[in-house]
């Protein structure tokens, strides 16, 4: 078995690699045919501030708990040891405090629940979590990176702290605690106890505040809906996925009038509609490695299902526009852009040409992954008979999303 390696150099090099490891958690794995801008930014729109690889609402507090906790220590004890290494070595504290509290089981949420220390990770909670920080002012980080942010905070703070305070009055520095904090951007509210037998779920206290946060800081967004509107919750949590939790609710939003806000009923629309139309190309290019590999068949039938049933299991065929799906992702690439409309194109000439059909996905997966491309050249020492490989339909966050929101509901519940 392959194995990865590398080496240490920073915590930005090791953030940039676990970014790359990202690729292999559930949303899919490895993109192949470059789609995923577009559906990162459909997530953005759909649930702002969740990323894949989150897994409890309680890291969001977590984080700025450390961070406050710094900013009490005395002048001198920031001085001998900057915020980076003081998050770093309370991130390993609590990770190891929180597996053996869980039995060291997967699935509990525990962000490197198999570790017993001095075991570490590559990723740490405040880089999994930190944009959805920023997203919903749980700190003001002003858009910066985690390890830029507390580089710059640490230099303000120090420099103040050098300036204005004497080495034998370091013990009075009541009023340069308070300015430090400030610097920090912290607007968590304060709770000293948090880190007493400490667990996952949230207190109620928390829940308000992530509730207040999730409806001021995204009110437009189905992650705020889903908050308070009942009905579309019941929905949304008997759903196995995001394909169905979109159809389900879309039905109901058409025979009930009212029952979803126009802009939260056109982006289900369109996120569902798009992940259905790609699952076409994703089946093709299944087919192709397996007919290139083994020269079987395989997805074959899958693909003429699709084919036959597109324009009906898509919710809104005739309308769909591509257009609108690249102003939402201003990065996708021209020639992602031209790959989806082809394809458009392509289903709406019920696929005519399927030599035409293949060149437009070999080429495609050519572009996105250059001389690793499987199809193109031949790299395929990974293919196994009759298994997928890579995305099937897209689920723009939906499972970390439900996780986030019940544990909000249920402290609520409290």
């Amino acid at each position: 078995m392959a194995q990865i390696g590398w080496i240490d150099f920073s915590p930005k090099d090791r953030s940039r690699v676990g970014s790359v490891l990202d690729l292999l958690t559930p949303e899919g794995m490895v993109d192949e045919l470059g789609l995923g801008t577009i559906r990162d930014s459909i997530s953005n729109q759909l649930f702002p501030g969740i990323s894949t690889i989150q897994t409890k609402a309680k890291y969001f507090f977590i984080i700025p708990y450390i961070l406050r906790d710094y900013s009490k220590l005395k002048p001198s004890e920031r001085r001998a040891k900057k915020a980076s290494k003081y998050l770093e070595e309370k991130e390993y504290e609590i990770m190891w405090y929180l597996a053996a509290k869980y039995n060291y089981e997967l699935g509990t949420g525990v962000i490197g629940v198999t570790k017993r220390k001095p075991q570490k990770i590559m990723r740490r909670p405040s880089a999994i979590y930190w944009t959805g920080l920023n997203t919903y002012e749980f700190i003001d980080t002003r858009g910066l990176s985690v390890e830029d942010y507390l580089n710059q905070v640490s230099n303000v703070s120090v420099e103040s702290l050098l300036s204005t305070i004497k080495e034998d009055e370091e013990d009075k520095g009541d009023d340069k605690d308070a300015e430090y904090e400030d610097i920090f951007r912290i607007k968590v509210p304060a709770n000293p106890d948090w880190n007493d037998n400490l667990s996952l779920d949230l207190n109620k206290e928390e829940a308000q505040f992530f509730e207040d946060r999730i409806n001021s800081k995204a009110k437009n967004n189905l992650i705020s809906e889903l908050l308070n509107n009942k009905k579309l919750w019941e929905l949304f949590s008997k759903s196995n996925n995001f394909m169905d939790f979109a159809k389900t609710s879309i039905l109901a939003a058409f025979s009930k009038s009212g029952f979803l806000p126009v802009n939260i009923k056109d982006i289900l629309i369109l996120a569902h509609d798009f992940s259905q139309l790609m699952n076409g190309a994703h089946i093709t290019y299944n087919y192709l490695l397996q007919k290139a590999v083994f020269s079987k068949d395989y997805f074959e039938d899958k693909w003429k299902k699709w084919l036959d049933n597109i324009q009906e299991s898509m919710l809104d065929f005739k309308n769909f526009e591509e257009d609108i799906l690249f102003g939402l992702s201003m990065t996708t690439r021209i020639t992602t852009m031209d790959f989806v409309k082809k394809w458009l194109k392509m289903t709406k000439n019920n696929f005519n040409n399927l030599t035409e059909r293949n060149e437009l996905i070999i080429k495609q997966e050519a572009i996105v992954k250059g001389s690793k491309a499987r199809l193109k050249w031949g790299k395929v020492d990974d293919v196994r008979e009759g298994k997928w490989m890579g995305i099937n339909f897209f689920d723009y966050r939906f499972p970390q999303a439900k996780t986030i929101l019940k544990d909000i509901k249920a402290a609520l519940q409290k």
